[in-house]
C-alpha cells in the first residue's frame, strides 16, 4: 500500500466552512401556516379519493358563518388522540 502524501492529508475535509447561504430554520410543531397545513392535507386526500377511500360530499355553512367541507372516509376510524386509523382491508375498489 502506498503512503499518503503530506500535501493530501486534508483533501476532502470539511473543517473549513465554505462561503454560502445559511440554511432556513427548522419549523416547529404548531408554527405551520394554514396554507402549509392545507397542502399537507391535499396530498394524501387526493390519493384517498382516487382509491375510493374518501369522498368529498360538499360544503356547509356553520352558525358562526365559517364554511366547512364534509369529507367521508371509508374504513377509517378516529382514535382517542384525534388521529385516524384504518380498519379492515384498504384495497382499491
Amino acid at each position: 500500500m502506498s503512503e499518503t502524501k503530506n500535501a493530501n492529508q486534508k483533501a476532502g475535509l470539511t473543517a473549513d466552512r465554505k462561503a454560502g447561504a445559511t440554511s432556513l430554520p427548522t419549523m416547529k410543531h404548531g408554527e405551520e401556516t394554514p396554507a402549509m397545513l392545507l397542502a399537507l392535507l391535499n396530498s394524501p386526500l387526493e390519493s384517498m379519493i382516487n382509491s375510493q377511500q374518501a369522498r368529498i360530499m360538499g360544503v356547509v355553512t356553520l352558525k358562526n358563518g365559517h364554511k366547512a367541507t364534509v369529507v367521508f372516509f371509508y374504513d377509517i376510524v378516529p382514535t382517542a388522540n384525534s388521529t385516524l386509523e384504518p380498519v379492515g382491508t384498504l384495497e382499491a375498489k
